[in-house]
């Protein structure tokens, strides 16, 4: 059986290029969102998890004295490594780690970033169990990811929508449910933004370079969703809305 650490990186090494130009990715309000609640000086250490091609920790970087991006996948940080050249960013560092055992001592940052990283996350508890032992006490966690609704059934339709999309995605959890695992790994969340991204279909699966088997099914399940999954998360014929959250806790 596949590793799912090696299945990660064999799925996202080569869709760098991709992610580099994706809007989704490099643009969004969520962005200035984790700004604010981050709250970044110019005398501290930041760490981005699960960095991919570097769109957070550019913008963080440009706030702190020295900023980490931690991602499982090579050739993602490779991306990075190019971003951060065009924006001519200096203070950055790029390390290549799983996000549930990171090579870092306890209490070496003061904030940690993670933006549409954790729902990929093979144990997303470990790895803020983690994220609170790097962090410095009353250090700030803050994690933007896609969540699903409270409904069951809208539950498990994006998250079986998501899957078949790519093989890697793990669980988006409700919001309670991110807040809970946050909360478990000894953070207070303190704050709690909520908002959508606009996907459009075929772009999405372009990026992922979904088998045209996967693709198709996921054409299928949106074609054919009832119509409270269609108003939950705005299906039309071309594209359909990701919930998004940003939560902020506090070490």
């Amino acid at each position: 059986m596949t590793d799912p650490i090696d299945r990660t990186r064999a799925q996202w090494s080569p869709l760098a290029d991709a992610y580099l130009e994706s809007p989704t990715h490099a643009r969004g309000e969520d962005l200035d969102t984790i700004l604010a609640f981050a709250d970044p000086k110019p005398d501290e250490t930041a760490l981005d998890l699960g960095c991919g091609v570097g769109h957070t920790l550019r913008r963080i970087a440009a706030r702190v004295s020295l900023a980490v991006g931690a991602d499982a996948t090579a050739g993602l940080l490779a991306g990075a490594r190019t971003l951060l050249a065009r924006q001519h960013v200096t203070n950055a560092v790029l390390v290549v780690t799983p996000a549930e055992t990171l090579p870092f001592l306890d209490g070496s940052f003061d904030v940690v970033t993670c933006r549409l990283a954790a729902h990929h996350f093979i144990d997303a508890g470990a790895a803020f169990s983690e994220v609170h032992r790097v962090l410095r006490p009353g250090g700030r966690f803050v994690l933007s990811d896609n969540h699903a609704p409270d409904d069951e059934a809208l539950d498990r339709f994006i998250n079986t929508l998501e899957a078949t999309r790519d093989r890697t995605h793990v669980r988006a959890h409700t919001v309670s449910g991110w807040r809970e695992l946050i909360e478990q790994a000894g953070f207070d969340v303190t704050d709690e933004s909520r908002g959508t991204m606009r996907i459009e279909t075929e772009s999405w699966l372009a990026r992922s370079r979904t088998p045209s088997r996967e693709a198709d099914t996921a054409r299928e399940l949106l074609r054919h969703a009832g119509a409270p999954t269609r108003r939950a998360f705005g299906i039309t014929a071309d594209g359909f809305d990701l919930l998004k959250v940003v939560l902020r806790a506090a070490r």
